[in-house]
Order: structure tokens, then sequence, then C-alpha cells
């Protein structure tokens, strides 16, 4: 009895200790689509950098509203977020963007792109059913891989950039971004053509609940495009 219990007690040890020097890694490997779904999540909600102004009077109080968006016709396994940005809580638009998260090999294929005409597009995720329309978008758009690690996604397209007309036409802009569960930290290094460069890295940070002072500020941004849209019909 005791020499046949010796084989399974030694198989035992075997496996647990297999299971000990497996890297945390490998269970946390995703499929593409699920990477895709992952960092489509962690983008989406509503985010300030409250924290990091605390630490740096100097740093502007930035506000950002990311959501889920439905691309009408488009077969594809890409998930799409619109984005607005505003400086605090005056209502004023900083940007307003689309993103677009497909799969890639080994991680997430980013695509930026700014909208043709940026007050049609504003209020999205204020609608019962948000959706993007592709005629709205303008093209090419900017892009970097997002890495995929355990507990995050980290990409930039650096050295090259993508060329912009902020803050001065013939400028580029050289984009590094780490996504997480619980943080969005961005940086836009904006390359000036008169040489010279300028950029600021925000550290986005979820608003569980968003300040009354930050909700009337998107709603007056969304009463003065409705504004502005009856004076011109």
């Amino acid at each position: 009895m005791k020499s046949t219990l010796q084989p399974l007690k030694a198989g035992t040890c075997t496996a647990l200790l297999i299971a000990i020097l497996t890297p945390p890694a490998a269970a946390a490997t995703l499929s593409p689509s699920e990477r895709v779904q992952r960092v489509t999540d962690w983008f989406t909600g509503l985010f300030d950098n409250k924290t990091q102004v605390k630490n740096d009077s100097s740093i502007p109080f930035l506000t950002m509203g990311n959501c889920a968006v439905s691309a009408s016709g488009d077969g594809s396994s890409a998930r799409y977020v619109h984005l607005e940005q505003y400086f605090g809580n005056t209502g004023r638009l900083l940007r307003s963007s689309a993103y677009e998260f497909s799969p890639s090999e080994s991680g997430v294929d980013l695509s930026v792109f700014t909208y043709r005409d940026r007050a049609a597009a504003l209020g999205t995720c204020d609608r019962a059913m948000p959706t993007l329309d592709f005629s709205n978008l303008t093209l090419p758009s900017c892009d970097l891989m997002l890495d995929y690690r355990p507990n995050e996604f980290f990409g930039t397209n650096a050295p090259v950039g993508c060329p912009t007309s902020f803050p001065i036409p013939g400028s580029t802009v050289v984009s590094t971004v780490t996504i997480s569960a619980d943080a969005i930290d961005s940086l836009d290094t904006f390359i000036l053509p008169t040489g010279g460069s300028i950029g600021t890295s925000i550290a986005f940070r979820p608003v569980s609940t968003p300040e009354p002072t930050m909700v009337l500020g998107l709603i007056a941004m969304g009463l003065m495009v409705v504004a502005r849209k009856r004076q011109e019909s």
C-alpha cells in the first residue's frame, strides 16, 4: 500500500509545483476579440484629472465623457467609442473624436478620427441609442497599436506621429496612452513646424458620479449646439 501511494504523491506535488511556477500572465491571456472588448470597456465612462490638478495646479482641469457607439452596416469585429473632452466645468469643448478599437495579433489597433461636423456629433452619448455616422469622419485617421499587458494596454506612435493643424497648420502630434481598469494616462506632444514642441501629460481617473457643475456644463454645451442649428435653419 505504501509503495502505490508514493507515485501519486509525487505526481500531485509536481502538478502543484507547475501551477505555482506558471506566470500569472498565462491565465490572463485574452483572445483578440476579448482584448478589444476589454479596452473598450475600460475606455468607456466619465473621467477627470482632479487628483492630478490637486498635486500640480499648473495642469488644466479636464473632464471627459466616452460612450460606446454602434456602427450600422459595419460587419467587422471593431468597437467604436465617441469621446468628448471639456475644460473643467466651463462647458468649453477641448476635443471630440471617434475611436475605433480593432483586433491585432498581439494587442489592439487604435484609430482616432476627427469629425467633419463636430457640432452634429456633440451630445452623442446623451442619445437613447448612440450611433456613429461614418460619413462624418475625417480621413485619414491617426493610428497606433496598443500593446496588451495583463493589467493594461499601452501604445505610442512615436517618433512619426500624425499630421495636425493644431495648434498651427503643419504641426505633428505624437500620442502616447496607457489604458487600465482605473486609469487613462495620455500625452499628446505637438511638434511645431517652427521648431519646439508643447504637450502635457494628463492622468484621467474614473468619476463614479458626475459633479452637478460637470453635468450643467455638458447640458449647456448641448443647448448651445441646438440653438446654433436652429439659427442656421
